[in-house]
């Protein structure tokens, strides 16, 4: 069985990097994509789009919020949706 959760370790390396914010995918239940968005957005996030056809918000959200993510109601899973830190490499 998968875990809804985030991964732990690149949410506390996030906070580490000093990032305020972290991109989810968020996979939620047929018909609870409105439900979700407007928890999200009471968690501080913001819902950048959103398919309820295949069932996936993508949201930007504060760091020290994403634990509380999973917890909504209708969402089935909670994922990173890049690595984190990717920069440019310099010249």
């Amino acid at each position: 069985m998968s875990s809804a959760k985030p991964d732990k370790n690149r949410i506390e390396q996030a906070k580490r990097d000093g990032h305020l914010t972290v991109p989810l995918m968020i996979s939620v239940q047929p018909g609870r994509d409105e439900e979700v968005e407007q928890a999200l957005t009471r968690l501080g996030a913001t819902v950048e789009s959103r398919d309820p056809r295949i069932g996936y918000l993508r949201a930007e959200m504060p760091v020290d919020k994403v634990e509380d993510a999973y917890l909504i109601t209708g969402v089935s899973k909670v994922d990173l949706d890049e690595p984190l830190g990717n920069k440019l490499p310099e010249p």
